[in-house]
């Protein structure tokens, strides 16, 4: 795994809406009369992910019921004196399989920390179809220099990502018919931090669903771990406050992955610090509760689609410079309009308009291309065309720089003016690019 930047999780409970409501069963139905099926992609995501909701939902009396996807052969050990069991090392032999025993260990231990006592792995027992092999290798995930998780490139043909959709959805179908759940919850479209199993996992319960539509045996309501947030989703929340006791308890568990550090923080593999939470929260999948039909997902939250590239450099090039010039020749146009209020006090309006237009033109550049030097360039070509308006021809000048009256204040403040307001939008658009991560 390649740690260029800080890798990046989403925090449990950092968007909380007005509308959230406190439990994942259906209407009319406690959490304790209630049965659920969790589907997770590897041991030890059932435990940070939900782990409170699951100990919560057990301690309540619920009939709970896991499913994991892989094993997780691929997986870092904290404790280097296992380094020899993860499937990258040199002098590994067995591609993860022991560390995935390893493992599946520690998940059995986890599980009975959480109060968790049926569970199965995907092509095993009832969760398995026709082609269905026996066992999904963990796919493994990279982190890219945005800090964001990705695909693996030596990823094992046998393993999640690399092996067919439809006999994984048609196992996860054959685990709903016979378990029952009125609730099912998985990952969201964004798989949480992005890990490709947990994008898979969506995909494949959501596949299986599909699959389930208008029989008896299609759960009530489906749920998604709520990943990163986004104040824009208008799909109906759910914010459980679990058991932080069990899920601390279940996560310690887990000590190949996980180094539990105080009360409420641990840290993976990565050391990078983060907070164990008793609240967890969901978005609505599928199902209705109490009249509220699931919306459709957003952009983002669609992986079914491919998320749009960014225009590439040389398309950046252009898309920077032809708004350098449009901003540049509209702001000439309009610079010199001043606002004369009397013999004293004037406004030179037009040239603050054109430093907005700057502004405006710089702020797009850098948001379409995702690139933040295009808002220097903008800023650039519209200071160039001014000097070139300003000092190209002497008898006939479009820009007037000279302080010394109205108009040549106002082509003053059109030229500095100009790369105040690209500076501006870098700073601004820096500024907001961080915050979205």
């Amino acid at each position: 795994m390649s740690q260029d930047n800080t890798p990046y999780y989403p925090v449990a409970g950092e968007l909380i809406t007005e509308t959230a409501v406190d439990t994942l069963a259906p209407a009319g139905k406690s959490s304790g009369e209630t049965v659920f099926l969790f589907v997770h992609a590897h041991p030890d995501d059932e435990s940070s992910s939900t782990g409170a909701t699951m100990g919560a939902l057990a301690k309540a009396g619920a009939q709970v019921h896991l499913l994991t996807m892989t094993r997780g052969e691929m997986g870092e050990v904290i404790d280097r004196s296992l380094a020899h069991l993860e499937a990258e090392n040199p002098a590994n032999t067995d591609g993860g399989v022991a560390l995935g025993k390893l493992r599946t260990a520690e998940l059995k231990q986890a599980l009975a920390a959480l109060g968790i006592t049926q569970h199965t792995f995907l092509g095993e027992r009832n969760a398995r179809a026709t082609q269905t092999p026996p066992l999904y290798r963990d796919s493994g995930m990279t982190w890219g220099e945005d800090g964001r998780a990705a695909p693996n490139p030596l990823a094992a043909p046998d393993c999640l990502t690399r092996t067919s959709l439809e006999p994984q959805a048609e196992a996860i179908a054959a685990l709903i018919e016979q378990v029952r759940p009125d609730v099912l919850v998985t990952y969201d479209a964004d798989g949480g931090y992005g890990h490709p199993d947990h994008k898979r996992t969506y995909e494949a319960t959501q596949a299986a669903v599909e699959l389930l539509k208008g029989s008896d045996a299609a759960p009530t309501l489906f749920w998604g771990i709520e990943g990163e947030a986004d104040a824009t989703d208008t799909r109906q929340q759910a914010v459980i406050t679990g058991d932080l006791v069990r899920k601390r308890d279940a996560m310690a568990a887990h000590a190949t992955q996980i180094t539990i550090t105080g009360d409420t923080t641990f840290e993976y593999s990565n050391g990078v610090p983060q907070p164990i939470s008793a609240i967890e929260t969901y978005r609505l999948l599928g199902g209705e509760i109490e009249g509220i039909k699931p919306a459709p997902p957003t952009a983002h939250q669609n992986s079914s689609e491919t998320q749009e590239e960014p225009p590439g450099v040389i398309n950046s090039l252009i898309t920077s410079i032809a708004l350098g010039l449009l901003a540049g020749f509209s702001g000439t146009i309009y610079h010199s309009w001043i606002w004369y209020i009397n013999q004293d006090l004037w406004v030179p309006w037009g040239a603050l308009l054109g430093c907005l237009t700057v502004f405006f033109a710089a702020t797009w550049a850098t948001l379409h291309t995702r690139k933040n030097w295009t808002a220097a360039l903008v800023g650039f070509t519209v200071f160039t065309l001014i000097s070139i308006f300003a000092y190209a021809k002497g008898n006939s000048m479009l820009v007037y720089i000279n302080p010394i009256n109205p108009p040549g204040i106002a082509g003053t403040l059109w030229a500095m003016g100009s790369l105040a307001a690209a500076t501006l939008s870098l700073i601004a658009t820096t500024r907001y690019r961080l915050k979205r991560g």
